[in-house]
């Protein structure tokens, strides 16, 4: 059951009865009748309140005293800096002491916010169920995917979704962020050589042989033909390590939008704070698509491994198929698609089919595979994309990365309807926000506390002087 859909009943405010709590600065209140020696106690109470406001609120505002609140991990801070919003979000917490999640977290955190407090491609992606467009013909049956996303990938549309900014594990469609991330650097014909730590990943392997040596081209055709953990590895040792390709991996989905993504592994296997949503995923297929390397490896067949020897052993030569020939050979216009699997993010999925000059992607995030396999609600809902009358608004648009910082806080946070900062994708602007230049003046929380604690110091002494002035 989605959380989000039930009703929740709270009683009218004036329903309510009131409550009377006496006061020690009551005048009327039956235990102060009037003034005494005793209440002489409220303008020393009220200086020290604003003293304590004054000297604890910056202490709790530095870094150190929130810094074990939340687990976090990887290269990329979450630290808010200046006037800009931590992203991602912290992941919930780890249940238990195994390295990576054993199943789906029953309750996915949402994203959807960018640096400068906006939601990334507009404020109705906020929303964690289907986000259709007005007078939309009814969806295709039996879309099992609890997250996903339909996209025009030219003009950055976005013609429906469900929660696109909820945030789940990607499992192995997260290699295309990997390729998106490290193909510039490293050529096809570079030999590498496989450590074994590479060759024993743990999940999907193509079968390296460590000590061996492979082309570049060849390990990004078994990173996408079958999902090779082994050649994830490879592939990140040959580009400086895993730990450094993590860390651009996370710099890249900061680089295009992806906001509510954070990186642990560039396989997709499971780490507690490894989540992404379909909304960045969109993002990242749309990025893979612009690279002609990318999309030649994973529409290939299939690929041809010769006969390979090493001190540690010898391999026969071998041919693996393409894991996604189900779509690239059956759904019409089929450009690209990436499966995924893992216990917790169960099954993920993500594709693009071109059509007339048109291209739309999906991504599906913790998905099923019955009634209907992923390619076939895949392609269920790419036919229901194509048939959108042109005129069709779109519920949002894939804004790219959105330059800014938090608006002037008002007490009610970022306005809504407002996406705000600068786009540099392709897609139409649904929204604008404004966004402070360097200069500009912001009042935050803890700034308007300790000015409080500073009226409240003042008050006192005035109260105090008056008083005293009275008894004289």
């Amino acid at each position: 059951l989605d959380s989000s859909s039930v009703p929740v009943s709270l009683p009218h405010p004036r329903n309510l009865a009131p409550v009377h709590r006496q006061s020690a600065f009551d005048a009327t209140s039956p235990r102060n009748p009037g003034p005494s020696k005793g209440r002489a106690i409220g303008p020393a109470v009220i200086v020290v309140l604003g003293l304590v406001l004054l000297t604890a609120l910056p202490a709790a505002a530095s870094p150190s005293a929130t810094a074990g609140a939340v687990a976090t991990a990887g290269a990329v801070s979450r630290a808010t800096t200046g006037r800009q919003l931590a992203v991602p979000p912290p992941a919930p917490r780890p249940t238990s002491t195994e390295a990576s999640p054993g199943a789906p977290d029953p309750h996915p955190p949402s994203g959807g916010k960018a640096p400068d407090g906006s939601v990334p491609g507009g404020s109705a992606l906020a929303g964690r169920g289907l986000i259709l467009p007005t007078s939309a013909p009814k969806l295709p049956a039996n879309l099992t995917a609890r997250s996903w996303v339909l996209s025009d990938l030219d003009s950055g549309e976005i013609l429906a979704a469900r929660d696109p900014h909820g945030r789940y594990q990607p499992a192995s469609i997260l290699k295309l962020l990997t390729t998106v991330t490290i193909l510039p650097h490293l050529p096809g014909r570079r030999v590498v050589t496989i450590s074994k730590a590479a060759a024993a990943a743990e999940g999907s392997a193509v079968g390296l042989l460590a000590g061996a040596k492979y082309s570049v081209d060849e390990l990004f055709r078994a990173l996408m033909l079958v999902s090779g953990n082994d050649a994830a590895a490879a592939l990140a040792e040959a580009d400086g390590g895993v730990a450094t390709t993590v860390s651009q991996m996370n710099a890249t989905a900061r680089a295009l939008g992806g906001y509510d993504t954070f990186v642990e592994t560039p396989s997709g296997l499971d780490g507690w704070q490894q989540l992404t949503s379909a909304y960045d995923m969109s993002l990242f297929l749309r990025a893979a698509l612009a690279e002609p390397r990318f999309v030649a490896y994973d529409r290939t067949a299939s690929a041809t491994f010769p006969a390979k020897q090493s001190r540690y052993g010898k391999v026969g030569g071998y041919q693996f198929d393409n894991q996604s020939l189900n779509f690239l050979q059956g759904v019409k216009g089929a450009l690209v698609a990436k499966t995924g699997f893992t216990d917790a993010a169960q099954n993920t999925y993500v594709c693009a089919a071109e059509r007339n000059g048109r291209r739309l992607g999906i991504v599906f995030l913790r998905n099923h595979r019955y009634p209907r396999d992923q390619f076939q609600q895949a392609s269920a809902l790419l036919d229901w994309g194509f048939r959108l009358a042109p005129t069709t608004m779109p519920v949002g648009t894939l804004a790219g990365p959105i330059s800014g910082e938090l608006p002037p806080a008002t007490g009610t946070g970022p306005t809504p309807g407002t996406s705000g900062g600068t786009a540099t994708g392709t897609g139409t602007a649904m929204a604008t926000g404004t966004v402070l230049s360097k200069g500009d003046s912001m009042t935050t929380p803890t700034t308007a506390a300790a000015m409080a604690g500073g009226l409240l110091v003042l008050a006192g002494a005035g109260v105090a002087s008056l008083r005293r002035k009275r008894r004289r």
